[in-house]
């Protein structure tokens, strides 16, 4: 049985119906799921505490579990902090955390890359 955690960026409290949120550093929470097999078995709302550090959201997620972070953008020093500590981090495909994660669960989706960071400030990541 492969078991493994990811995180969504989200912007309420709606679970796997969240919309996702644009910017993974000021993301009001995280959904994370636990995936068995392909499947989602379990699914819990984490508040992204206030951080005085970009690696703060990164190290609360690795504290949890989360091995994998799919998210459509981010600054590049959390994003040196998920390689630093084995997250493994998705480009988003979909506008809900079900979306997102389905996509990702049928292949659809892609590591993501430098080209999707954001250098701070646009509001976007």
């Amino acid at each position: 049985m492969t078991t493994h955690k990811i995180a969504v960026p989200a912007i309420s409290e709606e679970g796997l119906d969240s919309p996702i949120s644009g910017h993974f550093g000021k993301s009001p929470m995280f959904v994370v799921s636990t995936i068995e097999d392909g499947k989602i078995v379990e699914v819990e709302t984490v508040m992204n505490a206030g951080h005085s550090s970009c690696a703060e959201p990164v190290m609360a997620l690795a504290d949890r579990g989360v091995k994998i972070l799919i998210a459509l953008g981010m600054g590049q020093r959390p994003y040196m902090v998920t390689q630093q500590v084995g997250i493994a981090v998705v480009r988003a495909e979909g506008t809900t955390v079900r979306e997102v994660l389905q996509n990702y669960l049928e292949g659809s989706s892609s590591d993501m890359g430098t080209d999707a960071l954001c250098g701070g400030g646009s509001g976007h990541h």
